[in-house]
């Protein structure tokens, strides 16, 4: 049996979509596929107890049958932290080796889905490079590109992990960045003997929450409907002159405007351009006249009792961050597929 465990220093580089993604092509070649997440420090509770989101999830889309104790075997709650900063900290290399056999049984290749951050976990014993020790399996290192410095960053795990790092997938990728990419610093990286396995380009549609996305995160009120599934490719605050609103608003296609609710001037400005939802700070019910063009524009209109600046931090945690439906499972697939050298990877995983 194979082993895969995918992994990444920051957070929001695109690992689960990229999990699905290799899970989907490993399949399509025939062969049978296994997912688990060693270690959760993002657990949700549930009326059913803690969970971890994308190991449910992941469940779902593969109609995983293994029990889900085996798919996310170890959820850091805080009870568990605090055990363990007692100094009563259990050791989890049995409870990880379990999982593993149960999620392997009968798969030809498992894909272990990393925490957050490459140092998750290290209060539990269980940080990238630890489980990676215990389950003895390579590591694939995604790195969202940016700037050279993500070179540093890769070059930085090699030293730690040496042999075990398999190679890396840079995701997220600028168009402006592709060639650059492409021409100096995968030739820099694999003749550091680091094999680069896809380079994936940037997609806003990927990447953008939907409205019905910002309204949860917020938890704001709905005081007019719209159109829930469009997406929001970016954030603009209104908080200029009505004189400046138009050409402002226009700068920014597909937005969330937040705005203070008696700003009905700037209100107006922002449905007469490209909004997918109209945030009102303040707890302030817009005028009619908003709601009235808002429905002809079929764009949302919300309120929320915060302030314009405690909205916009708690918007900027789920921008960029690949939420899935259906629709944004297959873009990313296709994409992955035309830009991961499955092939190459097999190869390297001895599938």
């Amino acid at each position: 049996m194979a082993t895969l465990y995918v992994a990444s220093t920051e957070t929001f580089v695109g690992k689960s979509a990229i999990c699905a993604a290799l899970l989907d092509q490993f399949k399509q070649r025939g062969h049978t596929v296994g997912y688990m997440k060693p270690v959760s420090v993002s657990v949700t509770q549930t009326a059913h107890g803690a969970i971890d989101a994308d190991a449910q999830l992941m469940r779902e889309l593969f109609n995983l049958q293994v029990d889900p104790k085996y798919v996310a075997p170890v959820l850091a709650t805080t009870g568990l932290l605090e055990q363990v900063l007692r100094g009563d900290a259990p050791d989890f290399r049995d409870t990880l080796l379990e999982a593993y056999k149960a999620v392997g049984a009968g798969n030809a290749l498992v894909v272990l889905e990393g925490a957050n951050t490459w140092a998750e976990g290290a209060l539990l014993g269980l940080s990238a490079d630890q489980v990676s020790d215990i389950l003895d399996s390579p590591v694939l290192l995604i790195n969202r590109y940016r700037t050279t410095a993500s070179v540093d960053i890769i070059m930085a795990v090699q030293r730690y992990l040496g042999d075990r790092l398999l190679g890396v997938v840079l995701n997220q990728v600028y168009d402006s960045q592709i060639d650059y990419v492409k021409q100096t610093v995968v030739p820099f990286l694999e003749n550091a003997k680091i094999p680069v396995l896809g380079i994936i380009p940037r997609d806003v549609q990927i990447e953008a929450p939907t409205v019905a996305d910002v309204i949860e995160q917020i938890d704001a009120e709905v005081v007019g409907q719209g159109d829930h599934a469009r997406l929001v490719e970016n954030l603009s605050v209104g908080a200029m002159s009505a004189d400046a609103a138009l050409t402002f608003f226009r700068r920014k296609p597909n937005k969330a405007v937040i705005t203070g609710g008696d700003r009905g001037d700037l209100q107006l400005a922002a449905l007469e351009t490209s909004t997918s939802c109209l945030i009102l700070t303040g707890n302030l019910r817009p005028a009619p006249a908003i709601l009235d063009r808002a429905q002809q524009r079929n764009v949302a209109v919300v309120m929320t009792p915060n302030d314009t600046l405690t909205t916009v931090h708690q918007l900027e945690d789920i921008m960029g961050q690949v939420r899935f439906n259906s629709a944004k499972r297959e873009r990313f697939n296709q994409l992955a597929g035309q830009n991961i050298d499955i092939d190459r990877l097999s190869q390297l995983v001895r599938l």
